[in-house]
């Protein structure tokens, strides 16, 4: 939002006139569609008499009009919110990790605009707190089964194998329904000129759709990758809403064989960086064959640029690693100089002074890794994809009524306790 829009929405919100931000005009045309073209007209007109100006008009999408999404974060105020969330963090021994990624995430969202108005991330740390108190809960009864189940069984020689497969297969499972969740999460926290994003769909289907469809990947030693990844992407988007818009994806695994054998061959030689060739190439493929209402997307994303990002990133964070490397063997080798005795270096290393100097090196490897991967990862990245998307076609946001489905209570839980959230 520009900053006379800003400034009008926070003289309409503490009441001193002005227009109502931009955010609201949306949800007044959809939740007051009654209201009589003469009052209308007459409110204007006071406004207008008032801030002697005319009243902007609600934006929307000519035919065949192209508008860019755009990221406009900076590092610097990246670097502010990074270091106060990993010294929060680390005070409260990792609690407060929590509503420092929602931190994260409302300045990204806020960050992000389109046609002049920011996303808006409405979830709380409480809500992902609670969500990964019950993910605990859960994941430790399944622990408690398979300890019974063991102690029941533990005659039959094969049984701990027989425990390790279903258990790997039970993880891969609750990977995928964690993914579909907190996907479904993020989506119905976010809203663009107060109208949430949605996502419908079964967890428990989606899970089952991707394991079915690793099992065939894996067997046709990697060829089905596209088709594993399309139908995937199919399932996800058809059942993504904005409002009461459906997104729909016609997307088609043929098209992205031919690529996909090419970084599949020289995956080795290129040390990978031709799966992250792929994946932009599929990226763009993705955007290009979703569409929603009157609207479809394109992306100008460059596998070059994502593949700088993550050279950077990964260069910079085996540098941390190896100073925080030197650093802790330096502190642990320095009793052992010349004219110490074996007894004495024991006695040493055990001092005060040792420990704090490890749990320093430890507490600062973990605050640079934090701004590394924050700085010359994440914020790239959200750079690089907004910046190279592209909303094309017409509609008038003004007929998009509030989403109706259902929003979850508690946030991404189990996606956290198994690494499979983002952002």
């Amino acid at each position: 939002m520009v900053a006379g829009e800003r400034g009008l929405a926070s003289d309409w919100k503490s009441g001193r006139g002005g227009l109502p931000p931009a955010s609201s005009w949306g949800r007044d045309a959809v939740n007051h569609p009654e209201a009589g073209s003469t009052g209308s007209d007459a409110a204007e007109s006071g406004m207008r008499s008032f801030l002697a100006e005319p009243r902007p008009e609600f934006p929307h999408s000519p035919a065949g009009a192209r508008h860019r999404l755009a990221y406009d974060g900076t590092r610097g105020t990246l670097a502010k919110i990074a270091i106060t969330n990993a010294l929060l963090t680390m005070s409260t021994l990792g609690i407060y990790r929590f509503w420092a990624k929602t931190r994260v995430r409302r300045h990204l969202w806020s960050c992000t605009s389109f046609l002049d108005d920011s996303l808006e991330y409405t979830g709380t740390g409480k809500e992902l707190f609670l969500g990964f108190l019950v993910a605990i809960a859960v994941l430790g009864l399944l622990v408690v089964a398979r300890a019974g189940i063991e102690w029941t069984f533990v005659e039959m020689p094969l049984t701990p194998a027989i425990l390790d497969t279903a258990q790997a297969i039970a993880i891969l499972f609750l990977v995928y329904v964690a993914a579909y969740r907190a996907r479904r999460y993020r989506l119905t926290r976010t809203q663009w000129r107060g109208i949430r994003f949605a996502q419908d769909g079964s967890s428990t289907r989606y899970a089952l759709l991707a394991f079915g469809w690793v099992i065939v990947t894996v067997l046709s030693l990697g060829t089905a990758y596209p088709v594993y990844r399309t139908r995937l992407q199919h399932y996800r988007t058809t059942h993504t809403l904005f409002g009461d818009r459906r997104f729909r994806f016609d997307g088609r695994a043929a098209e992205l064989l031919r690529p996909w054998f090419l970084a599949w061959i020289f995956y080795l030689p290129t040390l990978g960086l031709t799966y992250v060739w792929y994946r932009v190439k599929e990226f763009r493929y993705f955007a290009q064959k979703s569409r929603c209402g009157a609207l479809s997307f394109e992306s100008g994303l460059r596998s070059d640029t994502v593949i700088l990002n993550i050279v950077v990133y990964f260069g910079l964070s085996l540098i941390t690693l190896a100073l925080a490397f030197g650093f802790m063997l330096g502190i642990l080798l320095l009793p052992a100089a010349p004219g110490t005795t074996a007894g004495s270096v024991l006695a040493a290393q055990m001092t005060t002074g040792i420990i704090a100097a490890v749990i320093a090196v430890v507490a600062a490897t973990f605050v640079v890794s934090g701004l590394v991967q924050l700085l010359f990862f994440t914020h790239p990245l959200f750079l690089a994809v907004c910046n190279s998307l592209s909303v094309v076609g017409k509609e008038d946001y003004r007929t998009i009524a509030q989403s109706r489905q259902s929003v979850p209570g508690r946030g991404e839980g189990l996606a956290d306790v198994l690494d499979a959230g983002s952002v």
